[in-house]
Order: structure tokens, then C-alpha cells, then sequence
């Protein structure tokens, strides 16, 4: 008994190192958003409006470049872990063929987006300023998916400090790109809530710089040899990695869809709804980054445990994650329960919004731990090279039942706000079951195949 807890704590701690610097790295991400937000806010409502409408769009095509990238790491934790140090450089290659294609063909459609404005009915006095926005911005794809596939090298390789030194020397350029561009300081034409988008591709470009530095001169990496050759582009290798990547991204697209189709209908009811909406939802958000930074690392650390042909092992690190992050989402749920007047206050002291926000806060409350087990379940399967089938679930949770079910209660039934967040309920406590038993599915297939194999 002794042995299994030493075991479980060893675990538990090296998957808490590995998720403490991703944690700070994507709250420092999430700060530079709010600077853009604060900045636009002292250039007007308009300029405020078009970046908060078109940095919306283009976190949609964010995230499906992180997740149609992200499968860089779990094959490098695969190789790590099988100690195959001469491959790693391969699959490094030609992932980097793959970031490059994502980062060209993102471009077009983020233009695409800009054109898709005027069929949205969006105000014409922020129309063009979002559009204007979402053209900048498109130029930052290509550096964004250059410096995807170097960190997520580095994450394979259970490194995960890298991103969150970058991210810490992107949040004052950030500032400083605000500062010449929105507003035109030290002689630049003010540009507005374009000059916000242009600030955030200087930056993904300069990051992309940073992180290729990181991997040309640390020494950490001389054994890998990873500027000695470079290897062509193969493509069934790069079909390899999409296959497995794309369906990443569109499970991601799928789950933060539906939150934006939610925000789309919360709209419809009135201002102190949405407003108390955005309360809650941007605290969710914050403690949803405890858990997906432990998804992560799950990820990792399944991945390089089954790369050292220990499934046991990497099905145990899962359950590890699944168990970590629940716990760390049930007491954000507590807090939201105790505390819930103290946590609004900190964001409004207006008296509808601060009741209707405390209500939701209390739905928000119910989904906390399914987020958790659901995002920790992915993570997981991630690490196992298990991602079509957790799409599907995506897309049935959310989308089949989901976002009707908050349509049905919210809006048809006149629910109202408390209606939507119960859909959001139910879709992610969904996710959550569905994705666990595929995680147990798969785990025990892959510890009986090792069984069977071994007599």
C-alpha cells in the first residue's frame, strides 16, 4: 500500500510540474487579451466592439491551428519515451511541414471570415473595423502554427518552460505594439483596432523566433541534431499527423462552438443578461485553464509512458490526470458555491447584473467538475493517439445535444439565461461521460493486448 501511494505521488508531482508552467503560460496569453480589450476600450465603444467581435472569429481559427498542430506532441512523447532519439528529428520535420501548411491555408479563410461579416448583420459602424481587424490578424497564422510546432516539441520532450518564458517576453512587446499601433505613439499612424490585430502578428511572428532560437542554441538539443539535415516533406507522413491532428481541432472548434452559439443567444435576451454572462463565463474560463494545463500534460506523460511500451502505466498516468482534475475543478465548483457574491464583485457592482451573474455562477458551479473530468478524458486519449472517436463525442455532446437543449429550455421555453447555462450543463457532463468511457475502453483493450501479447 505504501509502494502504490509513493507510486501515486510521484506521478501526481511530475504531472503538476509539467502543467505549472503550460498554467502560467496561458494565463499569460489570456492577459494580453485583456490588454487589447482595455487598450480598444480607451479608443471608443466602436473600436472596443470590432476587437472583441474579431478577436472572437480569429480565436476560432486559433484554436483549430493548435489542435491540427498539437499532434506534434504526443508523437514526440511517443518516440521520447521509446528513447528513439534519431526519429525525433524526422517527426519534427515534418510536422513543421505541417504547421506550415496549416499557417498558409489559414490565411485565406480568416479572410473568408472578414468577407462573412456583412451577411451577420453586425453594426455597420464596427463591420468594417472587425473586418479590417481579421485582414491584419490573418498575416499572423503562418508565424503562429511556426512557433506551434517547436513548443510542441518541446512539450513531447516534457519540456514545458520554453512556452511560458516566451509568453512572459510577448506580454510587454504586446503593450509596447498597442501603444504604436492602436494608438500611433513615437510618430505611427493610429490605427485602431487594426493596429491591435497588427501588434498580435508582429508578436506570433516574434514568438515563432524566439522558440526556433530556443531549439537552434540550447544545448539540450544538440543530441537530437534537428538543423544537421533537414528532411523533406513525405506525404503519407504528413498525412499521418493530420489524420490525427485534424480531428484534435475540430473537437476543439466543436466545444468552444458551442459557448460562442450560447453567447450569440444570450444576446438576444438584453444587455444585463449578457453582460452577467460574460461575468461568468470569463471566471469559468480562468479556472478552466488549472485543468486544461493538466490535459496537457496528461497527454505527455501518457504518451511517453506508452512510447516506453508500459501501457499500464500510461493508463494509470490518465486516470492520474482525470482524478487531479476533477478534484482541482470540485473546489472551484465549492468556491463558486460559498463565494459567489465576493467573485462577482470583483467584476461589477451594478445590482441586476451582480444578482442575474451570481445565478449563473451557480450553474457554472454544476458543469466545473464535468469540465474537468471531460477536458482530462481527452487529454488522455490524446497521449493513446485516440482522437477520431473523441471528435465524434464532441460533436454529439455539443452539438446533438447541447446547444438544443439550451435553445429548448432558454429560449422555446422562455427560461431565459439560467435555460442556456443548463444546456451548457448537459452538454459538457455528456462529454465528460462519454469521453471517460472511451478512456476506460480503450485502456483496458490496450493493457489485455499487452497481456495477450506477452503469453
Amino acid at each position: 500500500m505504501s509502494f502504490q501511494w509513493s507510486l501515486w505521488k510521484r506521478e501526481a508531482v511530475g504531472t503538476l510540474l509539467l502543467a505549472g508552467p503550460l498554467t502560467v503560460a496561458q494565463l499569460l496569453q489570456m492577459g494580453m487579451g485583456f490588454i487589447d480589450t482595455v487598450m480598444a476600450g480607451r479608443m471608443g465603444a466602436a473600436v472596443l466592439a470590432a476587437v472583441g467581435l474579431g478577436s472572437s472569429l480569429w480565436a476560432l481559427m486559433l484554436l483549430g491551428c493548435i489542435g491540427a498542430v498539437m499532434a506534434i506532441s504526443p508523437l514526440v512523447a511517443h518516440l521520447n519515451g521509446a528513447g528513439d532519439e534519431a526519429a525525433i528529428a524526422d517527426e519534427f520535420h515534418q510536422g513543421l511541414w505541417v504547421a506550415m501548411l496549416v499557417g498558409i491555408v489559414a490565411v485565406p479563410i480568416t479572410y473568408g471570415l472578414a468577407a462573412m461579416l456583412p451577411l451577420l448583420n453586425v453594426d455597420p459602424e464596427i463591420a468594417p473595423l472587425a473586418s479590417e481587424y481579421l485582414k491584419v490578424s490573418a498575416w499572423g497564422m503562418p508565424g503562429l502554427c511556426l512557433y506551434l510546432a517547436p513548443r510542441y516539441l518541446n512539450e513531447g520532450l516534457s519540456n514545458t518552460k520554453p512556452v511560458m518564458l516566451v509568453q512572459f517576453l510577448l506580454l510587454p512587446l504586446n503593450v509596447l505594439g498597442n501603444y504604436l499601433f492602436m494608438y500611433g505613439g513615437w510618430g505611427f499612424p493610429a490605427m485602431g483596432a487594426a493596429g491591435a490585430a497588427l501588434s498580435t502578428a508582429i508578436g506570433l511572428w516574434l514568438g515563432a523566433a524566439m522558440m526556433f532560437g530556443y531549439l537552434r542554441f540550447g544545448r539540450r538539443f544538440q543530441s537530437l541534431a534537428l538543423f544537421s539535415h533537414f528532411h523533406a516533406p513525405r506525404s503519407r507522413e504528413i498525412w499521418r499527423i493530420l489524420k490525427l491532428g485534424l480531428p484534435i481541432a475540430i473537437a476543439i472548434i466543436l466545444e468552444v462552438g458551442m459557448f460562442s452559439a450560447v453567447a450569440v443567444l444570450m444576446g438576444t435576451l438584453g444587455k444585463v443578461e449578457m453582460a452577467a454572462h460574460q461575468i461568468a463565463l470569463n471566471y469559468a474560463g480562468l479556472m478552466f485553464m488549472l485543468p486544461l494545463s493538466i490535459s496537457q500534460a496528461i497527454t505527455i506523460r501518457v504518451g511517453h509512458a506508452a512510447g516506453a511500451g508500459d501501457v499500464r502505466l500510461a493508463v494509470a498516468r490518465g486516470w492520474l490526470g482525470v482524478v487531479l482534475s476533477g478534484g482541482i475543478m470540485a473546489l472551484s465548483a465549492t468556491l463558486l458555491l460559498l463565494f459567489p457574491d465576493v467573485i462577482v464583485a470583483f467584476y461589477t457592482n451594478d445590482p441586476e447584473v451582480t444578482a442575474m451573474a451570481i445565478s449563473l455562477l451557480f450553474a457554472a458551479a454544476l458543469f466545473q467538475f464535468s469540465d474537468g473530468l471531460q477536458v482530462a478524458g481527452s487529454g488522455a486519449l490524446r497521449g493513446l493517439k485516440d482522437t477520431a472517436v473523441p471528435m465524434v463525442i464532441n460533436m454529439v455532446a455539443y452539438w446533438a445535444v447541447g446547444f438544443p437543449v439550451a435553445w429548448l429550455i432558454g429560449i422555446y421555453w422562455g427560461v431565459g439565461p439560467q435555460g442556456l447555462w443548463g444546456g451548457l450543463v448537459v452538454g459538457l457532463t455528456l462529454a465528460a461521460l462519454l469521453l471517460n468511457t472511451r478512456l476506460f475502453l480503450v485502456g483496458r483493450k490496450k493493457v489485455l493486448h499487452t497481456q495477450f501479447s506477452a503469453t
